[in-house]
């Protein structure tokens, strides 16, 4: 894998820049308007073999095996060759309040694979009280815990947040949300409900299998979610449905499925020591008539040492289907192990080792995976 190019590097230190100077100008004026931003250089590699059974494709996306997919949803792809493009990204935020009640938000990333400025938030908010927000526009579809911040480096132990549950081929959506916040005792509820579409013309996650461009159209989407925190638990519940269609007419492909999702996450924060844990199961009844099932769960834990943070964990993606000749599945697990460092409130860097098993034996191989990163907020 070549490393990230002039070009890559140019546009990901130009948004940081610039995300440093409006910061800067942002801090001296009180102005409606606000800028913020973040930024995540990552950098990596891979040592391994393909096993002498192994029955997938030598070259993902262009790259030789074996291999490890870090981000599905934007082909990032890491090998033998250190490399900064699958993971590294940055992204700036602006919020334009117009009234106490009224704001609207924007945000654009950029990424080392795939420089092309993508407008990942674009919504109006409106808040008639304390307990209720309502937002229409682009939004993030929150299926996962970390779906809202899931580019945000610094908000999380991890590299990037594990890829056995995060990355699909649609992650956002264009549509309505409502959510509900109250106090229910000594715990705080959140609750909410969404709806919309997207349509992605040219998929990177389907240029993982195909060379040729595929169109996914995720609609009828439909979901709520309901969090509740008390002391140091936070419990999570998300289910989601969406019929999706995937043409490619290049290889003749035009696939209907019925998508249903259920999510569950627990997290425990105490003073030094913390717990990580969610568990997904996306399930895809395909008009060809058969079935895929994919449950997914990642549970880590970590310790506090002052400016230091030790973080250990076990991540698996399982398929099952209805028809093995229909449909070939792949199953992977992995165990890893982060030592993050905080410079300052607002920066860290990490380091983190991998090993990754292709249960499957059909999608990469066995490799284990050496990364560092460095993240900002500004």
């Amino acid at each position: 894998m070549a490393a990230l190019s002039f070009t890559q590097k140019g546009s990901i230190v130009m948004l940081a820049a610039a995300l440093l100077a409006a910061g800067a100008r942002a801090d001296e004026a009180d102005s409606a308007f606000k800028l913020s931003g973040f930024v995540s250089i990552v950098g990596g590699r891979t040592s391994g073999s393909l096993p002498a059974d192994y029955a997938g494709p030598t070259t993902i996306d262009g790259k030789d095996c074996p291999c490890y997919t870090a981000d599905w949803g934007n082909a990032g792809i890491y090998r033998e060759r250190f490399s900064l493009a699958p993971e590294s990204r940055a992204g700036i935020q602006g919020k334009y309040t117009l009234t106490p009640e009224v704001n609207f938000v924007g945000q654009v990333v950029i990424r080392g694979s795939d420089t092309t400025p993508n407008v990942q938030w674009a919504y109006a908010s409106f808040a008639p009280s304390k307990s209720w927000e309502f937002q229409l526009g682009r939004k993030r579809i929150p299926l996962y815990f970390y779906s809202d911040f899931q580019d945000i480096g610094a908000s999380y132990p991890w590299i990037t947040v594990p890829p056995e549950l995060y990355g699909w081929e649609a992650t956002n959506y264009n549509g309505a949300s409502v959510r509900y916040k109250s106090t229910v005792g000594d715990a705080n509820l959140s609750a909410s409900l969404f709806a919309g579409k997207e349509t992605v013309k040219n998929s990177l996650y389907y240029r993982l299998y195909y060379d040729s461009r595929t169109k996914v159209t995720w609609s009828s989407l439909i979901g709520g979610d309901l969090e509740l925190t008390r002391g140091p638990l936070t419990l999570r519940g998300v289910y989601m449905q969406a019929t999706v269609r995937t043409t490619n007419a290049a290889i003749e492909l035009d696939d209907t499925a019925r998508l249903k999702a259920y999510g569950v996450a627990a997290n425990l924060d105490f003073d030094n020591w913390f717990m990580l844990s969610e568990l997904t199961q996306l399930t895809r009844d395909f008009d060809a008539g058969y079935r895929v099932t994919a449950p997914a769960l990642t549970l880590g834990a970590g310790y506090h040492f002052g400016a230091w943070t030790p973080f250990l964990n076990y991540a698996r993606y399982t398929e099952r289907t209805t028809d093995a000749d229909l449909y070939a599945i792949t199953s992977y697990r992995r165990a890893s192990l982060t030592l993050r460092y905080d410079i300052d409130a607002r920066s860290s860097v990490k380091g983190q080792v991998d090993r990754h098993r292709d249960v499957t034996h059909n999608f990469g191989g066995d490799v284990t995976v050496m990364r560092i990163s460095y993240d900002r907020l500004f």
